[in-house]
């Protein structure tokens, strides 16, 4: 019987110990720092260095950040961005004839909602 006591305590501490370093992205062994980021230890079996990682991870909620800044940029309204809105909100207009080669379907040479997250995966490449 003390057997069975003493497999079970081991049990215990394993599941403790697992629960206590899991995030919540579920990577083993890692540490939440806050609610959309965490910590985690690494190793590189070629030079064998040993480092931490800091990830973050984006918060539900995003696309109703991504829709307010196109809102903002759209100062006319139209559910589009030209080059004109584009400009006067900083950007380039290299930077916009970038966007509109990668995002741009219809040739309207303008940014619409649904082209927009396109254009800002290009701008990410």
């Amino acid at each position: 019987m003390a057997r069975f006591y003493t497999i079970l305590a081991i049990i215990g501490v394993a599941v403790a110990f697992t629960e206590a370093c899991t995030s919540s992205s579920g990577r083993t062994p890692s540490w939440d720092v806050s609610d959309n980021s965490e910590i985690y230890p690494t190793y590189d079996s070629d030079s064998g260095a040993v480092g931490v990682e800091y990830e973050i991870r984006f918060r539900r909620g995003a696309d109703k950040m991504a829709e307010r800044v196109f809102n903002l940029i759209d100062r006319v309204g139209d559910g589009c961005i030209d080059v004109s809105e584009w400009t006067s909100e900083g950007g380039s207009v290299i930077n916009f004839a970038e966007l509109l080669n990668a995002a741009d379907q219809n040739g309207d040479e303008k940014i619409s909602w649904d082209e927009f997250p396109k254009a800002d995966k290009a701008n990410k490449a």
